[in-house]
């Protein structure tokens, strides 16, 4: 395969951007790139020293934002969170009712392969600049190995979505060569991660970007740090999904503990812990997706972000999806059963979670609107289209992690960061005062990764690194999801008059409570942020393997819930985990 030309290609406005963040990596380097014929750009002006490198990882994240929209449709109106409108068009209901035939423009993987293909050439090339001296060792692993990330990602989100994929990992000459069977064989979806892993474990840098590194800048309120994908999440996402439970939540925890780095005490005790901090409690949650892309607090819990500025395309493209007004096309909503699932929750005697209505979704003009995405958005002032995709925050990881640590037999861990979090959760007296805490409020008995400290004490006194951590529930002011008291009975030893000390006496009925309880908390928290079809898959696949048939009545009871309360039926009978997949059509 030759490598004379790369495949980066961009749209004209959003090159103004690219070379803004360019620019800022370097003074000395004045000109980066220029069009060719096509919009190629060519190898001999492309790579030669680290800053053409730089422009190269520049230049694939600037392509991200243009799958936003495609992810979203994938991940979200293929479960059952998000639903069509009337304005929607036949291919978005095909999707949604999981009949997508051949010519159906959202289940074409063709951009996503693009960005891969991309991917590929950068990364070829950066080989041979390190064998021949214009890049240093310590500039190609670390360049190497987040385009290599980014890749494995991208393959990950085809393997959840068509489960069969060819894998190609080298620069072809021409995009239809991904297609051809003779050169790159299609992947069923469990050799996919077997591939992804050792591909994603054998890269030469495991860490973020370094400080000092030309990458890291921050441009008009960017920080660019926020833009690269972090690899733990990656690493982490690839081990669950293949039941690794250890080795993900170690890869979940690494994140979790991303603020030990920081002296600041806020910052210290508040990144990605779920920690009470007014900005993001509550009514305040909103917060989290409201505001600015380099916002401090809100910084805290999103980890990886792409942003979009008025000024520079691509354009935003939550605003056509979800806005109905101004440039809105309204053409997906709230589903009928995540709208009226938010309201059976309940804060103390007081019904309604304030992460819904209001928050998640508005209603306006008396119809549901999606507001996660464009919260900011106003038709009085349609030209103010800025806004960010957040593709990962701590809400996720923290839930994950739980998912990890349910499966591998740490329910009452799980338990506890879903509710009310570890402090509360391990204390067998909260509310007391003057108590020596040195025994409690902590898993320090448990094996690593799932060792928290969360004691806060006087005598003697503690602020462990975990004292804040307040659970997905107990940051949105909810009450606990409780185990039922017929459901106690099954699960533990109810002859021990204290509930705190009662041995566990079914462990995985206890796992898959546990479990139905941490996917319906998913769907609360991370609804219409590309989460969803993911997590009901993964647990779907997860079931059946170990029953078959559990898998897909898991599945359908979720999937029918949707339909169900919209007033229709779901014709594809989704027990069948052949009916689980989109066709592999290239167009």
């Amino acid at each position: 395969m030759n490598m004379k030309k790369t495949t980066i290609k961009t749209k004209p406005a959003l090159l103004p951007l690219i070379a803004v963040l360019i620019s800022m990596v370097s003074q000395s380097c004045t000109k980066f790139f220029e069009l060719l014929p096509e919009d190629a750009v060519d190898e001999s002006q492309m790579y030669r020293h680290v800053y053409d490198a730089d422009a190269a990882v520049i230049g694939i994240y600037g392509k991200l934002p243009e799958l936003a929209r495609q992810y979203l449709v994938w991940n979200e109106l293929r479960g059952d969170l998000m639903d069509v409108t009337m304005n929607s068009d036949h291919h978005l209901v095909q999707i949604n009712n999981h009949q997508v035939q051949p010519d159906n423009p959202y289940a074409n993987p063709r951009d996503f392969y693009e960005v891969i293909l991309n991917c590929n050439d950068a990364l070829a090339n950066f080989a041979a600049m390190r064998k021949d001296g214009r890049l240093m060792e310590s500039e190609f692993v670390t360049r190497y190995s987040d385009i290599g990330m980014l890749r494995t990602w991208l393959y990950l989100q085809l393997g959840i979505h068509f489960g069969t994929v060819p894998y190609v990992t080298q620069p072809v000459d021409r995009p239809t060569h991904v297609t051809d069977p003779s050169l790159f064989p299609k992947l069923p979806f469990e050799r996919l991660l077997d591939s992804l892993i050792t591909f994603a474990e054998s890269l030469p840098f495991q860490e973020e970007y370094p400080a000092g590194t030309t990458l890291l800048t921050t441009v008009d309120g960017y920080n660019t740090r926020k833009i690269f994908v972090m690899k733990s999440l990656v690493l982490a996402d690839l081990h669950l999904w293949k039941g690794n439970y250890r080795t993900a939540a170690t890869h979940y925890r690494k994140v979790m503990e991303k603020g030990g780095e920081y002296t600041n005490l806020d910052d210290f005790y508040g990144t990605y812990r779920l920690t009470y901090v007014a900005f993001l409690t509550g009514e305040n949650w909103i917060n989290i997706f409201s505001a600015p892309f380099g916002e401090r607090v809100s910084n805290y819990e999103n980890i990886w972000m792409m942003p979009y500025d008025r000024n520079f395309e691509p354009e935003n493209p939550f605003i056509p999806l979800f806005a109905n007004q101004g440039a809105g096309r309204y053409l997906l909503r709230p589903s009928e059963f995540i709208m009226q699932y938010w309201d059976e929750q309940m804060r103390g005697l007081t019904p309604f979670d304030l992460r819904g209505r209001t928050r998640s979704y508005v209603m306006n003009g008396g119809q549901p609107v999606v507001n996660k995405h464009i919260a900011t958005y106003h038709a009085a002032d349609p030209f103010q289209t800025t806004g960010k995709w957040i593709l990962y925050r701590a809400g996720a990881v923290h839930l994950r992690f739980a998912e990890a640590a349910n499966r591998d037999g740490y329910q009452k861990l799980a338990y506890a960061l879903l509710n009310g979090g570890i402090m509360f959760t391990y204390d067998p007296t909260p509310g007391i005062n003057g108590r020596d805490v040195t025994d409690i409020m902590n898993t320090l008995h448990y094996p690593a990764p799932y060792d928290f400290d969360a004691r806060m004490g006087d005598f003697p006194r503690f602020r462990s690194d975990w004292h804040r951590n307040t659970g997905i529930r107990g940051r949105a002011g909810l009450s606990h999801s409780l185990i039922a008291p017929a459901d106690s009975a099954r699960f533990f030893d109810m002859t021990n008059p204290d509930p705190y000390l009662r041995e566990v006496v079914e462990g995985h009925g206890l796992t898959l409570y546990m479990e139905e309880k941490l996917l319906a908390e998913g769907a609360l928290e991370l609804a219409f942020e590309g989460y969803r079809w993911p997590d009901l898959l993964r647990i779907a696949l997860r079931r059946e393997k170990e029953a078959p048939g559990t898998g897909g009545q898991l599945l359908k009871q979720w999937m029918d819930a949707k339909f169900e309360r919209s007033g229709q039926t779901l014709a594809v009978d989704l027990s069948n985990p052949q009916h689980w997949y989109l066709p592999f059509n290239w167009h």
